[in-house]
């Protein structure tokens, strides 16, 4: 492939991007996407640049392209989870105000605290299938753990995980970067607005009974006189969900290869 005409979204650069990413590196750096309309850098240096220059913006809605236009109108159709901004897509200081109040929900300690639960999890989904004397990683281990572990961050019932997986993977297929079908957004629409009906009676509940849980930290999350809005709630949730779910299954089995690979 001409590295020229790099496109991320090709079934070819999805099964194996790193002879182009080489490619990049050495002969285009920073590299203009037609596609994307945008930049692509691809050397460490680059990127930290950009990363802490505040010329920069994480802000999605300041972009102009065609490709920015409509993940942003996409995101608009999905309502508070779509509409309200997060720490991904947000500069300082309403970033600095979500950070500090997610914080206070997401501490160190908290996160420690989890260590023997999610060691309990994984014991469990192994000795499921020890008798079987196979192991698929993915559909064994890598795919259920991470929506179980963040269901139960979340606090939400057992009885609920699948529907959350649902819920997570229908949403994901639209942020792959391509235009998708219209039956694959309208999945995703619908996916979107049971998430957000899902999760604000669960805050509802929270309010008027606080568990140990996540949502409960968010409710009860307060900093310098600031407190999240059900809005930023859903939305905080929504990236947990989401973001949290595929990568960490992408992680485990991408992880795992490398260490086959590389046993030494």
């Amino acid at each position: 492939m001409d590295a020229l005409h790099y496109n991320p979204f090709t079934p070819e650069i999805h099964a194996n991007p790193y002879p182009v990413y080489s490619r990049l590196r050495a002969e285009d750096p920073v590299h203009w996407s037609p596609l994307m309309e945008a930049w692509i850098l691809t050397r460490y240096d680059d990127v930290t640049a950009v990363l802490t220059d505040s010329r920069f913006s994480a802000n999605r809605r300041l972009a102009r392209s065609r490709f920015a236009q409509e993940a942003l109108r996409r995101e608009e159709e999905f309502g508070p989870l779509g509409r309200s901004q997060t720490m991904l897509t947000s500069d300082p200081p309403q970033h600095t105000r979500l950070r500090g109040l997610v914080s206070k929900a997401f501490t160190p300690r908290t996160v420690e605290s989890l260590r023997p639960r999610i060691q309990d999890i994984v014991d469990n989904l192994l000795d499921a299938v020890r008798g079987s004397g196979h192991l698929d990683l993915i559909r064994d281990l890598a795919y259920p753990l991470p929506v179980i572990v963040i269901a139960e961050m979340l606090g939400i019932h057992p009885e609920h995980r699948d529907q959350f997986k649902r819920w997570s993977d229908e949403i994901v297929a639209t942020l792959d970067g391509t235009f998708n079908t219209p039956e694959v957004l309208e999945r995703a629409r619908k996916s979107v607005s049971e998430l957000a009906d899902y999760f604000r009676g669960v805050i509802e509940q929270r309010r008027r009974q606080p568990q140990q849980d996540l949502i409960s930290g968010l409710i009860a999350a307060e900093e310098g006189g600031h407190i999240l809005n059900e809005d930023e709630m859903l939305a905080t949730a929504r990236l947990l969900l989401v973001a949290g779910n595929e990568t960490t299954t992408n992680l485990i089995g991408n992880g795992m290869l490398a260490l086959m690979r590389n046993p030494a």
